[in-house]
């Protein structure tokens, strides 16, 4: 069996969530259960991240970050990053 194409994930500080980030992202993960999402940490990088942002105000710090990003600000954008992953992934 191979391996699970790896996407990782980078929360916001949540200082203003406006939703359960973490709910959201178990969402996405029942979306797309042939994908193993993995926490990066500060200076990590990988070719596909989920930013997820618990506010609009975007303010998770990205920088140093490679590879293709995705953000997730409101429940409302799930279907559309999952949707975003699944072209990234089957063209990669």
């Amino acid at each position: 069996m191979a391996d699970k194409p790896v996407v990782g994930l980078r929360y916001c500080g949540g200082c203003n969530p406006r939703y359960h980030r973490t709910g959201a992202v178990q969402q996405l993960e029942k979306l797309l259960p042939q994908l193993e999402f993995v926490p990066l940490r500060p200076g990590e990088s990988c070719p596909v991240a989920v930013v997820v942002c618990g506010c609009p105000a975007r303010c998770v710090d990205v920088s140093g970050m490679e590879g293709k990003l995705i953000r997730v600000c409101a429940p409302e954008d799930l279907d559309q990053a999952a949707a975003a992953l699944q072209r990234i992934i089957c063209n990669e």
